[in-house]
Order: C-alpha cells, then sequence, then structure tokens
C-alpha cells in the first residue's frame, strides 16, 4: 500500500507532462484543409517557392523556409496560415507578418491570422 502511495504523484505528473507536451501539436497542412473544406471556405494552397513569387508575399518571406501557405475564405470569414520548415523558421519570420483586423498567432511551425469563426472552423 506505501508502494503504491509513494508512486501515484509520479504517475499523475507523468499524465500531467504527456498531455501538456501532446495538447500543443500545430495542425498539418492537410488537417486544415479537409476541416476548411467540410466547413464550405474555398481554399487554395501554395508551396514555399510558389508563395515567394506570388503576389501574397507581402512580408519577403523566402520559400526555401516557408513549406505551405494556405488561403481560405467563406463569406467574411478568412484565414491565412503559414507552415514553415521548422518553429525556429515560423519564430524568425512571425513579427513581420500581419493582417489587420485579423487574430494571429504561432503554433509550433504554423503562424496563422484569421477571423474568430476561420480559426475555430480550422480547428487550430
Amino acid at each position: 500500500m506505501k508502494k503504491i502511495m509513494l508512486k501515484t504523484p509520479l504517475i499523475i505528473l507523468a499524465l500531467f507532462i504527456f498531455i501538456v507536451l501532446t495538447s500543443c501539436k500545430a495542425i498539418s497542412k492537410d488537417e486544415a484543409n479537409t476541416n476548411l473544406l467540410n466547413a464550405g471556405y474555398k481554399v487554395e494552397i501554395m508551396d514555399g517557392d510558389e508563395f515567394e513569387e506570388s503576389d501574397e508575399n507581402k512580408f519577403l518571406i523566402f520559400g526555401f523556409e516557408l513549406e505551405y501557405y494556405l488561403y481560405a475564405e467563406k463569406d467574411e470569414d478568412e484565414i491565412h496560415m503559414f507552415f514553415f520548415i521548422s518553429i525556429d523558421a515560423a519564430s524568425e519570420n512571425e513579427p513581420f507578418i500581419y493582417y489587420d483586423g485579423l487574430k494571429g498567432g504561432q503554433i509550433n511551425n504554423l503562424v496563422y491570422y484569421g477571423t474568430k469563426q476561420a480559426i475555430k472552423d480550422a480547428q487550430i
């Protein structure tokens, strides 16, 4: 009985750490695409090189740092999602990305800006 009482706090701590670490996982491009299409959004996806050369690149993001860019819109709702090759690349570029009137954030290698509803529909 005494051994069980000693191990219980350690098991609880291990479970807590596991939950915290797994809950911070960024959504993938494919998951976001599926979620947004299912919610009725028109979705456009570009790879990093394609985005670098596009008119959408107002932030001077280099294609070798960006894996994918996803843009989705439905009525008044929209979302911009930047899937970088690493957390470091996302962190270095995030301060330069801004869309007026949209809520933004970073989760691991993902930087996003969108309306409240679009963020919810993407399931970020």
